[in-house]
């Protein structure tokens, strides 16, 4: 170079190419946005968004799937690229360990094989399946539902160190709450549960009898995991039932509870929404006969009804008579079907059938207890939720046996006392942790303040109510 001369600079990018470049890539998250509000199958629009997000990111093997949480294993929703034993792995929980050293189940950012926390020939995925298959870089994102729960992994690998670039773990990274949107199971759910007309509370039933949060309703004490109401529904679900609906009985009257079976979509652990809400028109049907009712839809005869209920059999067939010409039905089979069909009955697990003879001595002059001793002890648990209250306690504030109390929130609650206490205590501690600066609070204490005297058990309780850990619920932003 002659002296004074400048030095030479590499050539510019060419800028019409970088625009060009930048132009497919915003089609491509267009196209994205686009296939994640399509109605139809997950899968579907999972593999709809494979193409282009390979013109935002060229890569030679492709994977997205959904989290099981109750079996720690992923059901994969799209893949290419991968042989067999890599599918496997990727779909067992070894792989969830390889994610949670990574951190991609707790931050939505783009990971790439260069930058992980912990070194990548670490991950038993990278040493022992992408290297030897000659994978030299890739990303991984987290995937999450709007309230912060992870739902699965999306990852992109490369034969190249060219790939994946700054610009495109940006653009992937801000795609990423769309591909959620997109393959998150609840979505088609809450759609099906704005279709039951006054509909007020709702829970989604997995598979291993838990219960999760249904967007944009709240939960009710007789849908608490283990309630009876969750107990009749799990069984008209295994014997094929794909729609449900009856009746349970409260001390103001009677609730609707609709149960929809979920549709076969990855992850394959959510099994039935199951709905709350106001009671259709009864049709002037009493209690007592939409309890008979409930025992002729499940095929009992008068004879035995009148057993399990303590009346003579002459009340029990004036009683189905009754009901069937409120119904306008000629027959008690008819009566029997039409109620099974518009839910205007209430299931034999909801009628206490044959009650305790100590039970009877203690009930009310009617048979039936008194409202005000259940509603005595539920303002007693409101008000002072986190006293390590026991059973007898709780009966001794109602002045009732144990047994007794026990018996009342059956009946008026469809759950246990200290079941309900649970439920209050973990409302509670839900409102101080999304509410709390994770600075100046801890998990540990919020969980002792509201009756919790084992994290380990609270933070379990906490997961399986809200579909998070209680961490996650305190550090998350306002």
């Amino acid at each position: 170079m002659r002296h004074g001369a400048l030095p030479m600079r590499p050539p510019a990018p060419d800028r019409a190419a970088v625009n060009a470049l930048g132009r497919v890539r915003l089609q491509a998250a267009a196209e994205i946005g686009s296939v994640a509000a399509a109605p139809g199958r997950t899968r579907d629009r999972a593999e709809a968004m494979r193409e282009p997000l390979h013109r935002i990111m060229p890569f030679e093997a492709f994977w997205m799937a959904a989290l099981d949480p109750e079996r720690r294993e992923h059901a994969e929703l799209v893949a290419c690229g991968h042989d067999d034993a890599t599918l496997r792995y990727m779909a067992g929980p070894e792989m969830l360990g390889d994610i949670e050293a990574v951190g991609l189940d707790r931050s939505s950012r783009t990971v790439t094989a260069h930058d992980t926390p912990v070194p990548k020939e670490e991950l038993r995925v990278w040493s022992d399946f992408y290297a030897p298959a000659g994978f030299l870089e890739g990303l991984g994102v987290g995937l999450f539902t709007t309230d912060g729960r992870y739902l699965g992994l999306l990852t992109m690998l490369t034969d190249t160190e060219a790939h994946p670039t700054r610009d495109e773990c940006e653009l992937i990274a801000m795609l990423a709450p769309t591909i959620a949107r997109a393959v998150d199971p609840m979505r088609m759910i809450a759609t099906s549960a704005r279709m039951v007309r006054q509909a007020h509370a709702g829970v989604v039933l997995t598979r291993g009898g838990g219960v999760l949060p249904l967007p944009d309703l709240p939960p009710h004490p007789v849908l608490d995991r283990g309630s009876a109401v969750l107990s009749v529904v799990t069984s008209q679900l295994a014997q094929g039932a794909v729609y449900s609906s009856f009746l349970c009985a409260r001390q103001a009257g009677h609730l609707r509870i609709t149960a929809l079976a979920c549709p076969p979509e990855p992850p394959y652990h959510l099994t039935a929404v199951v709905l709350v809400s106001t009671p259709p028109d009864l049709h002037g049907l009493t209690p007592c006969e939409l309890e008979v009712l409930g025992l002729l839809v499940e095929g009992w005869s008068r004879l035995r009804i009148a057993a399990a209920l303590e009346m003579a059999e002459f009340d029990v067939a004036a009683r189905v008579e009754t009901a069937a010409t409120k119904l306008g039905a000629p027959t008690r089979t008819l009566a029997a079907v039409r109620a099974a069909r518009e839910g205007l009955y209430v299931p034999r697990a909801l009628i206490d059938l044959s009650p305790d003879p100590d039970l009877r001595d203690e009930a009310a002059p009617d048979g039936r207890g008194s409202p005000a001793t259940v509603n005595r002890v539920v303002a007693a648990i409101q008000a002072h939720h986190g006293r390590r209250w026991t059973l007898t306690e709780l009966a001794e504030t109602a002045h009732l046996s144990p047994r007794r109390l026990q018996f009342e929130f059956q009946r008026g609650l469809a759950t246990t006392p200290m079941r309900y206490l649970e439920h209050v205590r973990l409302a509670r501690a839900h409102d101080e942790l999304s509410r709390a600066d994770p600075v100046t609070s801890s998990v540990g204490r919020i969980a002792e303040r509201n009756g919790f005297s084992h994290l380990g058990r609270f933070a379990a309780a906490y997961r399986e109510a809200y579909g998070v850990p209680p961490s996650q619920t305190l550090r998350r932003p306002c």
